[in-house]
């Protein structure tokens, strides 16, 4: 099977925390998009943890070649948690 990259921002203000986040952002998924575990959607992933904010696009997809399939990290840029990843599907 193969892996999409996803990116999902959410406001921090609306969670007492990242964890709290990623698991509304899988609640989502999965009632958007049902339990398949290659539905190529957060849901699919574990939440690895925290990373160095990109400042650029290069680091951008630095950060994100590095994330194995199935991970999603995060990272803040600002007021928002930025989680990238790679999704079965």
């Amino acid at each position: 099977m193969g892996a999409t990259s996803i990116e999902r921002i959410v406001r921090q203000s609306d969670y007492e925390s990242p964890q709290a986040a990623y698991r509304a952002l899988v609640e989502e998924a999965e009632y958007n998009y049902g339990h398949d575990p290659y539905n190529g959607t957060i849901s699919t992933c574990e939440l690895r943890g925290r990373i160095a904010r990109p400042c650029n696009s290069a680091e951008y997809e630095e950060a994100l070649d590095n994330i194995q399939k199935r991970d999603v990290h995060y990272y803040e840029d600002g007021h928002t948690w930025v989680f990238i990843g790679w999704a079965a599907c």
